[in-house]
């Protein structure tokens, strides 16, 4: 699972800074109730992703009467704004899909005073709370220098504890190997037991290595389709058919850009249905 940092002051746009150059990466708005505001905080440790995310808190302060206007109560409310690679965007969000989070979009437009172009987010909204169709900010959400909480992805224990084992393995062979070197004519007869541990210890190998190729397999897959299927599994765990998802416009723009790649695009969609 991720390991979370606290970072005292920062914004998405300072922290995350040359990240889309090591791959895509996408924003989303977090509408939650203020009561979910420590969980969320912590949604880093909770969930396995492959690079690292960014999330910042706001609290309204002098738009409150503004969004008292529209019907939105800041008083009960948790607004998180949260910087994700595209590939994990469905690693992040399962968990609260899960816990009935609803998919919507809302537009973040300057409060009175404020000043910059109003920007429509992607919103990820808690089942008890309604998702206004505007929010009123004093800054844009991508500058909002507070608190951040940044998650890095955990460590692999499977490739250390095979590393682990490798040395084991290498060190008894060695060790056998000068027993059965230093062994005198005359205890020829218990160096036949040496041979057998040294059979017994390779039985395990070939078994090890047929293990080996799935794993290699799932490596091997492209940041483009690991994205499509992202994309794929994130809608369906938001509600929607497999028949709608083809019309829908985040999958329409990442199965273009899998095309032009080379992706097998239906094929993918059709094994996902399957399993689905």
């Amino acid at each position: 699972m991720g390991e979370v940092e606290i970072v005292e002051s920062g914004s998405l746009d300072t922290l995350t800074a040359g990240w889309e150059n090591y791959g895509e990466r996408t924003r989303i708005m977090l509408f939650g109730a203020r009561a979910d505001r420590h969980a969320l905080r912590n949604h880093g440790r909770v969930v396995a992703i492959e690079e690292s995310a960014v999330s910042v808190f706001y609290r309204p302060r002098e738009e409150r009467a503004e969004m008292t206007e529209l019907g939105i109560d800041h008083s009960s409310a948790s607004f998180q704004f949260v910087d994700v690679a595209m590939a994990d965007l469905g690693r992040w969000m399962q968990p609260l899909i899960g816990q009935g989070w609803k998919r919507g979009e809302v537009e973040i437009v300057a409060a009175n005073g404020a000043s910059f172009d109003s920007e429509n987010w992607t919103c990820f909204h808690h089942p008890t709370m309604i998702l206004p169709s505007e929010i009123p900010l004093k800054e844009s959400p991508a500058l909002i220098n507070r608190k951040a909480f940044v998650t890095h992805p955990g460590p692999i224990l499977d490739s250390v504890s095979d590393s682990d084992m490798d040395a084991i393995v290498a060190s008894m062979t060695n060790d056998i190997a000068a027993s059965v070197v230093e062994e005198s004519p005359e205890e020829m007869g218990p160096s036949t037991v040496v041979e057998d541990v040294i059979e017994e210890q390779s039985e395990p190998i070939p078994l090890i290595e047929e293990e080996i190729p799935p794993v290699v397999e799932q490596k091997e897959e492209s940041p483009l389709e690991a994205e499509l299927r992202q994309v794929i599994s994130l809608l369906v765990a938001g509600g929607q058919e497999m028949g709608d998802i083809m019309e829908h416009p985040q999958f329409i723009e990442v199965s273009e850009r899998a095309s032009a790649a080379g992706v097998d695009v239906w094929g993918m969609f059709v094994r996902l249905s399957d399993d689905s």
